[in-house]
């Protein structure tokens, strides 16, 4: 498999146009693609569930205390 940058070189008219470049790696990507198609195991799934949980928890805690405390606040003043 080709690599997506160049390498380095001084003589700058040995280098490939970026476009056909870019062509030739998304000529390669969709053959091994063809071959060989992604699928997600028990462990991807179970990786992307435990990610979404460690993002999304500091938020929900966060909006916790925020609620709490304004509560505490509002019986302290109208109390």
């Amino acid at each position: 498999m080709s690599r997506a940058t160049l390498p380095n070189n001084n003589n700058k008219f040995d280098r490939i146009n970026i476009k056909e470049r870019e062509r030739e790696l998304k000529k390669e990507i969709d053959k091994k693609h063809a071959e060989e198609p992604y699928n997600f195991t028990k462990e991807d799934i179970l990786a992307m569930i435990i990610a979404a949980y460690q993002l999304i928890m500091p938020i929900v805690l966060i909006g916790i205390i925020v609620l709490v405390v304004t509560i505490l606040i509002l019986l302290k003043v109208y109390s």
